[in-house]
């Protein structure tokens, strides 16, 4: 029961909350204790407020669900969670999320529920209209990286607004190939999917992915986040993090059978190494310089 009920939860999606982490790290604060804790429990707020809209979602298309390939397996599809535990289960979630949100900050607490209120029109409505959906998730993590700025009251860099709002874009159309590519009969689509083809999805995630690599290299020579960071040479992460995009951009084009690309992070040795080798570099960067 348990391993069901953290499948329910989708544990293995809380490493997308890890962005809350951002403003900490940019604004060099990463080494505070205090700022770091504040940090971490709007994360957890978040992985559970995550988990929140995730069984949500699953309670509404139970029963669209039970056609897909992949999705019929998920425990409140195929009955191995009850609706009463599941609901249990959400509203625990819900009540600890926004207690460590009310915690941090008013603020903090706001864009948790802003998220939760976007996700359920989301999931009612918003996710079967084109591009409409596409754009409500790369909202989402855009108030994540707003509740890390609140956590530590900082301010929100526009460049980093706008290369998590692309960045976000490339992911969830990397998830709309992956689903066009595993559903073989256009009538399981959902109303969004079958308005996308390969043709057009491949065109979006390229635009994005050279967007993402470009707003996080302008951020890395802007002004303002070289003084903040007291040094000139953070345009060399650059380099590991294209190779992360360009390895995303790899798997996508030759791994089907997949869903979703959370998959990549934890599934390819390759992707974990560019990864880490991404993240020690910027370690190195912003100790050493």
């Amino acid at each position: 029961m348990l391993k069901n009920i953290l499948k329910t939860m989708k544990i293995n999606h809380y490493v997308k909350n890890i962005i809350v982490f951002v403003p900490l790290i940019f604004s060099m604060n990463i080494l505070n204790l205090s700022l770091l804790l504040k940090s971490t429990i709007i994360f957890i707020s978040f992985c559970f407020i995550s988990s929140v809209v995730y069984i949500i979602n699953d309670l509404i298309d139970k029963d669209t669900d039970k056609l897909h390939p992949i999705k019929c397996n998920r425990p409140i599809a195929s009955g191995k969670v009850s609706t009463k535990t599941a609901t249990i289960i959400l509203i625990l979630l819900f009540l600890i999320s926004t207690t460590l949100a009310f915690y941090i900050s008013k603020l903090c607490l706001l864009t948790v529920l802003t998220y939760l209120i976007l996700n359920i029109f989301y999931s009612l409505k918003l996710k079967n209209i084109e591009l409409v959906d596409v754009v409500c998730i790369a909202l989402g993590f855009i108030l994540r990286i707003l509740a890390g700025c609140f956590a530590i009251s900082v301010i929100a860099s526009p460049l980093v607004i706008l290369l998590t709002f692309f960045f976000s874009m490339f992911f969830t159309f990397t998830k709309r190939k992956l689903e066009l590519l595993l559903i073989k009969n256009k009538d399981e689509y959902r109303k969004s999917i079958k308005g996308y083809n390969l043709e057009m999805v491949n065109q979006f995630i390229l635009l994005n992915a050279i967007l993402t690599i470009a707003f996080y290299f302008t951020y890395m020579l802007d002004k303002t986040t070289i003084q903040r960071a007291g040094t000139e040479y953070l345009y060399i992460s650059v380099i590991p993090f294209s190779m992360i995009i360009l390895r995303l951009l790899y798997q996508i084009n030759t791994v089907q059978a997949v869903d979703d690309p959370v998959n990549f992070i934890y599934k390819d040795k390759m992707t974990k190494t560019f990864i880490s080798l991404y993240l020690l570099t910027l370690f190195i960067i912003l100790t050493v310089s």
